[in-house]
């Protein structure tokens, strides 16, 4: 990978930025993708991800080093115009892609809640961004690379959330951050529910991956799952007909309040995977979505505010988190890619995973 001692000597060696790094906006072309907006960010240390400002904000493709960190839905991407919110139907749309975000009103299976009829998911994912922005910056001898943009869910006498991004790299990480800012701008107090849907796939994700999570419990979400719920951290080869096993985790926070879960690719020769890092002050709950059958060949890692049964259940067990008017809520959550054996190591050692 390129190395550099000061902006000067990089600068000095290329003819502009590009050449090792930044971000490059574009536009699909062709099928159900086209006209989507997509902003892609490199960083000079290989680590490549798509943000798409179309889709609520979101980050699709995810590499390193020519690798993919992530799963592609067999939809692929399809444009926001697609988007239907009855039922099932948000699945024809759901591209997966490193992360996929759930909410804001609503998230999880879908419900019926007071007299509404809520969808899968909630529809910020399929909410195009207003006030989109991104930067390449210098500070002293590294470029921070940045985007931003606001989402709005909102409807006539019905919630006004605004949901404000900012992705933030720099030009020597092999890491990027996500701020959000959630705030109502409505006149009413109205549900928040928040799930941050990261979906892993091959070559990151193998048969022979491990997940370290410290998980005090784990709560299967029914009796498939519940039959192999020892094995929530292990995997096997893609299986035709494989149902879906969702897990719910009760996680111990680890240093300086954060919770830390690690993927590794290969559990026999731990040198290569992912770290996922966020603050559970804002996103108390965890859920795992374990699905190891052929062509969905996935691990979902899920910060959220709730599970992924639905409004109306959280509703009833009291758990359902509400914003006031003018109310703010923040979110920081961090992935990283874990280059070698001792970056792994030092992350399952800082996640403090029960054996």
């Amino acid at each position: 990978m390129p190395s550099w001692n000061s902006r000067e000597e990089l600068l000095g060696q290329v003819g502009r930025l590009s050449q090792v790094g930044g971000i490059s906006p574009f536009v699909h072309a062709d099928g159900k993708a086209k006209g989507t907006g997509t902003l892609r960010v490199r960083t000079a240390r290989g680590l490549e991800f798509w943000v798409v400002p179309d889709k609520g904000m979101d980050i699709y493709e995810a590499s390193y080093q020519g690798r993919s960190l992530c799963w592609h839905s067999p939809t692929g991407m399809v444009h926001p115009s697609y988007f239907s919110s009855r039922g099932l139907e948000w699945l024809k749309g759901f591209t997966g892609g490193l992360l996929t975000t759930c909410g804001l009103a609503a998230a999880g299976a879908p419900s019926r809640d007071e007299g509404e009829d809520l969808g899968l998911h909630g529809s910020i994912s399929n909410t195009p961004a207003e006030n989109v922005s991104w930067s390449e910056t210098w500070e002293k001898d590294d470029c921070i690379l940045q985007v931003s943009g606001s989402v709005r869910e909102t409807s006539v006498h019905g919630p006004n959330l605004v949901l404000q991004r900012t992705v933030t790299t720099s030009l020597n990480r092999a890491s990027f951050a996500i701020h959000d800012v959630v705030e109502n701008q409505g006149v009413r107090t109205t549900p928040l529910m928040v799930l941050y849907h990261f979906n892993f796939g091959y070559p990151l994700l193998t048969p022979k991956a491990r997940v370290y999570a410290p998980s005090k419990k784990v709560e299967p979400i029914d009796d498939f799952s519940a039959a192999s719920v020892n094995e929530w951290d292990l995997f096997d080869s893609p299986r035709m007909g494989q149902g879906e096993r969702v897990y719910f985790h009760e996680m111990e926070s680890g240093t300086a309040d954060r919770v830390t879960v690690v993927l590794v690719s290969d559990g026999n020769d731990p040198s290569f995977g992912v770290e996922l890092s966020y603050d559970p002050t804002t996103l108390p709950k965890f859920n795992q979505w374990k699905m190891t059958g052929v062509n969905h060949f996935v691990l979902g890692l899920e910060p959220a505010n709730c599970n992924t049964r639905g409004r109306e259940h959280e509703r009833k067990q009291g758990t359902l988190q509400f914003l006031a008017p003018g109310e703010r809520r923040e979110f920081h959550l961090e992935i990283r890619v874990l280059e070698d054996a001792k970056s792994v190591d030092e992350a399952i050692q800082a996640a403090g995973a029960r054996p």
